[in-house]
C-alpha cells in the first residue's frame, strides 16, 4: 500500500511539472510576441518579467511543487500508521462523482480565500506570506512562489478534502489541471476571462486582473477562483471594474493602475500587512 501511495505521488509531481512548465512556457512565449509587436492586447501591465525574476520564479515554484508532494506523502504515511487505506478503488455513487469535480473547487476556493486573508494579518505576513509579494508585477513562474511554511498549508488541501468528501482519481486529475491551468493565467499578466463571466450578468470568475490587482495593491481581492468570498466580506477594490474594462479597451496602454488607481500606496511592506 505504500509502494502504491508512493507511485501515485511521483507520477503526480512529474505530471504538475510538465503541466506547470509547458503551459507557463507557451504563456511567456504569447507575452514576448505581443510585446515584440507592440501590442498591449489583453496585457494589464507594460513589463512580462526579466530573465533572472523569472529564473527566481521559477526555482522557487519548483521547490514548492515538492513541498505539495512533501505534505501528501507524510499526510498518507500517517494516515496508513492510522489504518486508513487510500486507494480510490471503492465506486462512488454517480451523483457524488458528478458533484466532487465542482465542489473540490468551491472549497478548494474558500480554503485559499481564508489562509490568504489570514496570512495578510500583521503577524503572520512576514513569516508566511511575504516571499510571494516581493514583487508587485509576478511573472507566469511565480503562481508557487511560496515561503516553506505556506506552500506545505496549501499542499495540506487535497488531503483535507480526500478525507472528508467524495472523491476518486479523476477528480483529483481535474483539479490539479485546472489549478495549475489556473493559476499560471492569473500571474501571467494577461487576462483572457470573458467580461461576462467576469463582470457580466452572470459574472463570478477572478480572472488575472482581480488577482493581479492583489500584487499591486495587497490589501484586496484575496480570492482565488471566484469572486464571492471577496464581495460578501467587502474585500473587493472598488475600482476593480473599471481596471478590467480598461485593460480589455481599445485605449490600453498598460498603465491602468497608473491612469485609474492614481500612484495609490502598494504592498509589499509587512506595516500594510492587516486584512
Amino acid at each position: 500500500m505504500l509502494h502504491h501511495n508512493l507511485v501515485h505521488i511521483r507520477d503526480m509531481t512529474i505530471a504538475e511539472f510538465i503541466i506547470y512548465f509547458l503551459f507557463g512556457g507557451v504563456v511567456l512565449a504569447v507575452l514576448v510576441w505581443l510585446k515584440s509587436r507592440g501590442s498591449y492586447r489583453f496585457r494589464i501591465r507594460t513589463r512580462i518579467g526579466a530573465p533572472l525574476t523569472l529564473a527566481r520564479d521559477f526555482a522557487n515554484t519548483s521547490r514548492s511543487v515538492f513541498i505539495y508532494q512533501g505534505v501528501q506523502i507524510l499526510g498518507r504515511l500517517l494516515i496508513l500508521a492510522f489504518g486508513y487505506i487510500l486507494t480510490f478503488n471503492e465506486k462512488l455513487p454517480l451523483w457524488q462523482v458528478v458533484i466532487s469535480f465542482p465542489l473540490i473547487l468551491i472549497l478548494h476556493d474558500a480554503y485559499f480565500y481564508w489562509t490568504h486573508r489570514l496570512f495578510h494579518l500583521r503577524p503572520m505576513f512576514r513569516f508566511i506570506h511575504y516571499e510571494h509579494h516581493t514583487v508587485r508585477e509576478p511573472t507566469v513562474f511565480a503562481a508557487y512562489k511560496f515561503s516553506i511554511v505556506e506552500a506545505a498549508l496549501q499542499g495540506c488541501f487535497p488531503l483535507f478534502y480526500v478525507l472528508f468528501f467524495p472523491c476518486t482519481f479523476p477528480t483529483l486529475i481535474f483539479f490539479y489541471t485546472v489549478m495549475i491551468l489556473h493559476d499560471v493565467m492569473i500571474h501571467s499578466g494577461v487576462d483572457v476571462f470573458p467580461r461576462q463571466l467576469v463582470i457580466g450578468r452572470f459574472g463570478w470568475l477572478c480572472g488575472t486582473i482581480h488577482h493581479d490587482m492583489h500584487h499591486h495593491l495587497g490589501r484586496t481581492n484575496y480570492g482565488l477562483y471566484l469572486r464571492f468570498w471577496d464581495q460578501v466580506m467587502k474585500t473587493e477594490h472598488p475600482e476593480f471594474e473599471r481596471i478590467y474594462d480598461y485593460v480589455h479597451s481599445r485605449e490600453n496602454d498598460g498603465l491602468a493602475y497608473d491612469r485609474i488607481l492614481k500612484g495609490r500606496r502598494t504592498i509589499p511592506t509587512p506595516a500594510l500587512a492587516d486584512a
